[in-house]
């Protein structure tokens, strides 16, 4: 509590930061919790339910979004992560320490807790559209005094990260919280010393509150704040190419000077260098007060995101800011969800109004006795329908259409088709089609079952990858915590990757030292197969394999008998294991004992035996030749079938290139048509041009001659007139 109160100061700060990474995430919280809503509760919303009740429709649905969770889930529960664990520097890692580190990850991540955890972290993911895990460290119980490490699944709605963390599992953020809500009477009893008196339960902050009430009850938010703090420090490295702080190497020294062991003390290699590490802390507070600080052990933040299939959005309300938007898995299917409830609503609502009258009867024509009018009354009861066919206070006048049947009417065959059909939207949307796979002439074989159990869905992928992604990160806090918890003579767990539980002695004699530097060792989980499905596979093929070679059929009954029993999946396996290797022990002893007893029996035996393996191979060998003879009958009548696709390639080509020359032909004869036609209208145009130019030139040749004789006659009377005037006297003149 001393050390809390010296950081009070930085409550508003912690607050703020709070504040502002929730204020950001909160779409996808709220998204959170509407979709699990949908998928596990209901379908339908409060404005929904109002609209039908305003209607008086039935408030019925048909969610089908939660079986393709389910089945998903059921997929994963089959799926056992695959851990890796290697060194970049085998000098800075044993690899006997960095084989028993792989394996006590194993057994971590696959045991029934972890299991039980892996379970709800992807139910979280595929609902939600992502998860957060938690790694911790615990006692083993509650009277042992070695720690061990767990992960666990924290609230993913009540957690928050820094913004500007890139990474998908966001570790390389600034800080992180977790906020654990507690009943007002457990946090008193817990933290007694804490004044929670002057806290306001109605106070919020778009829509978060650091204390608020549930119901009539008082909850307090309490708030574990991380954040990373950077120390600067020297280090060193050493002859023997280990690497370590100056406070280290000064403490190491004086161990050894302690001991008189010195001399032994490796001496430092070059020049020691500043560098800055990474360390987490830990703000425990409430809205008024920091009741904890603590400088952890943790070198990343213990709460890990994990990523389903987000997608990162520039939002144009906030400026361009960058936001990320988590998806469920039905995320786009939400509107085909909705549509199939609409149309199964409208559907029930038609069944529920179908009219149930009968008959439709004039009021006249009802007769009065009563045992007539039961028979309009109880229509299910076969009888006859009596009725006044004429108006009692006029007989002669004739009651026109005294009784008539109400037909039905049918419902809209469009609401039919929408309801039906929605179930393979639904499934195109979600990309789920495993549920057909192995489906051959409407029958499933046991091996179509395997095959289709061994194909994940594809379209779910993202979503697994996300989480083997958060497995990686908590792996690799695993690996960063194992050499600073496990620092005693202690026994650890560990499992084979088989899945064989088993026990290893580290840190003391015969045993296996977990002093490693943590930053030399890589780790990888990816998606493993499924143990069961894998173990079917194998032991069809084995089966497969003695059918079809006695040879192999007689080793795995001589030496393979536990490779069977190892891919058998049955009730007591483990019992039948036990008895087999028994049962293989006796036989061996005794065939050593008639061995020894009677060696002509023995020799004898083995002759038999050569004879029936040479006999053995001489029939592997037949059935040998024979599969090869009817392979090689099958190439040739494939090679036949290729042939004759060949020849019937060729033929279409002929026929194509005789198709082709014949319209080449046919171009070619329209071609010389109509280049004849045009050299005809080219000649008709030519005569009827030189006929003109002919007529023309005759025209030009007589206006010629008419106008030449015109010009002779003019010339003439001209002369004629000259000479006439030539010829009279002077009258001037003299005689």
């Amino acid at each position: 509590m001393e050390v809390a109160k010296t950081h009070q100061d930085q409550l508003e700060r912690i607050k703020k930061n709070v504040k502002m990474s929730y204020e950001a995430f909160k779409p996808n919280y709220d998204r959170w919790n509407e979709f699990r809503r949908f998928i596990f509760e209901t379908s339908l919303t409060q404005d929904d339910i109002s609209l039908l009740v305003s209607q008086s429709k039935p408030q019925i649905e048909f969610n089908i979004s939660e079986a393709y969770i389910s089945r998903l889930m059921g997929e994963f529960s089959k799926q056992e992560p695959s851990v890796s664990v290697s060194s970049e520097d085998e000098d800075q890692a044993d690899p006997t320490t960095i084989h028993v580190v792989e394996q006590h990850l194993r057994h971590i991540i696959r045991n029934n807790k972890s299991q039980n955890v892996r379970w709800e972290l992807m139910k979280d993911i595929y609902s939600g559209g992502f998860a957060v895990g938690k790694v911790r460290t615990d006692y083993a119980n509650p009277m042992s005094m070695k720690q061990i490490i767990l992960y666990d699944r924290a609230d993913a709605t009540m957690s928050g990260f820094d913004q500007v963390a890139r990474e998908t599992h966001k570790g390389d953020g600034r800080f992180c919280f977790e906020m654990v809500p507690y009943a007002l009477d457990d946090f008193k009893e817990q933290f007694p010393d804490i004044k929670v008196d002057d806290l306001d339960y109605s106070r919020s902050f778009s829509g978060f509150t650091w204390a608020y009430l549930n119901g009539n009850e008082k909850i307090v938010l309490v708030c574990d704040y991380y954040e990373k703090k950077k120390k600067r420090v020297k280090i060193l490295e050493l002859a023997n190419n280990q690497t370590i702080t100056m406070e280290d190497y000064k403490d190491m020294k004086k161990e050894a000077d302690r001991v008189g062991q010195i001399a032994m003390l490796p001496a430092p290699r070059g020049k020691a260098r500043w560098t800055e590490l990474e360390t987490v802390v830990r703000f425990r507070c409430i809205a008024n007060t920091v009741i904890e600080y603590e400088e952890t052990d943790f070198s990343h933040f213990p709460l890990v995101f994990m990523d389903g299939n987000s997608i990162t959005l520039r939002n144009p309300k906030t400026s361009g800011a960058v936001q990320q938007v988590t998806r469920p898995y039905v995320y786009h299917a939400k509107g085909a969800q909705r549509l199939k409830n609409f149309a199964g609503i409208t559907l029930a609502n038609e069944l529920e109004n179908i009219v149930q009258h009968k008959f439709m009867v004039a009021k006249e024509a009802l007769p009065k006795e009563m045992d007539w009018l039961a028979a309009y009354k109880d229509v299910q009861k076969p009888s006859n329908l009596i009725y006044n066919a004429f108006y009692e206070q006029d007989p002669d006048q004739q009651i026109p259409n005294p009784i008539q049947a109400v037909p039905r009417v049918n419902c809209p065959p469009e609401v039919v088709q929408t309801f039906a059909s929605t179930d393979s939207l639904i499934q195109n949307i979600l990309g789920s089609y495993d549920a057909s796979l192995g489906i051959n002439d409407n029958q499933l074989s046991g091996v179509a079952i395997v095959e289709a159990a061994t194909q994940s869905n594809a379209a779910a992928m993202p979503y697994i990858v996300g989480f083997l992604q958060g497995l990686q990160r908590i792996a690799e806090i695993f690996i960063d915590l194992i050499p600073k918890y496990y620092k005693t003579p202690r026994t650890i767990p560990v499992m084979g990757i088989d899945g064989k539980a088993d026990y290893v002695k580290i840190n003391q004699d015969q045993g296996v030292p977990m002093f490693y530097d943590q930053n030399v060792l890589n780790v990888s989980v990816e998606a493993g197969v499924s143990f069961q499905v894998q173990k079917s596979k194998a032991l069809q093929q084995l089966i497969a394999l003695q059918q079809a070679n006695p040879l192999f059929a007689q080793f795995m009954a001589d030496k393979g008998l536990m490779v069977m029993l190892d891919n058998l999946e049955i009730r007591g396996i483990d019992q039948l294991k036990m008895l087999v290797e028994d049962w293989l022990q006796q036989r061996e002893q005794q065939m050593a004992q008639q061995q020894q007893n009677d060696p002509q029996n023995v020799k004898n035996q083995l002759e038999q035996a050569k004879l029936q393996q040479t006999g053995q191979l001489a029939q592997a060998k037949m059935q040998q030749e024979n599969v090869k003879m009817q392979m090689e009958n099958a190439n040739q009548q494939k090679q036949f079938q290729i042939d004759i696709a060949h020849l019937k390639q060729d033929q279409m080509k002929l026929m194509q290139d005789a198709a082709a020359s014949k319209d080449e032909n046919m171009t070619q004869r329209i071609k010389a048509e109509a280049e004849r036609f045009s050299k005809q209208v080219d000649m008709a145009m030519k005569d009827k041009d030189m006929k003109h130019r002919h007529l023309s030139e005759a025209i030009d040749l007589h206006h010629n001659i008419v106008q030449a004789k015109h010009s002779n006659m003019m010339d003439k009377a001209t002369l004629a007139h000259q000479m006439k005037q030539a010829s009279k006297p002077n009258q001037g003149a003299t005689p």
